[in-house]
């Protein structure tokens, strides 16, 4: 049933590119809608920074849970991807 998670570099590959081009899609769209706001992570926006920042201050969080969640939805999508791909060829 799971049989379509096992690792393989295509698989790997895809699922680097999704995270990053998702991640950055997300950015670009709410910095053109909120200038001082500084986003990455799509689904779950695991790291905010935003702006103006007084020197000495912490201006960004970051939440692991939701960097882990990512990572496993993309890399699911990814595979499911290339398993319907597979399966046609």
């Amino acid at each position: 049933m799971f049989s379509f998670l096992k690792p393989s570099l295509l698989k790997v590959v895809l699922f680097i590119a999704l995270f990053m081009l998702s991640g950055w899609f997300w950015s670009i769209y709410v910095i053109s809608r909120i200038s001082d706001t500084f986003p990455f992570g799509f689904p779950f926006q695991f790291f905010l920074a935003w702006g103006p920042c007084r020197p000495g201050e912490n201006c960004s969080e970051f939440n692991g849970l939701y960097l882990v969640l990512d990572i496993l939805i993309w890399y699911v999508v990814g595979a499911w991807i290339v398993s319907r791909f597979k399966r046609n060829e």
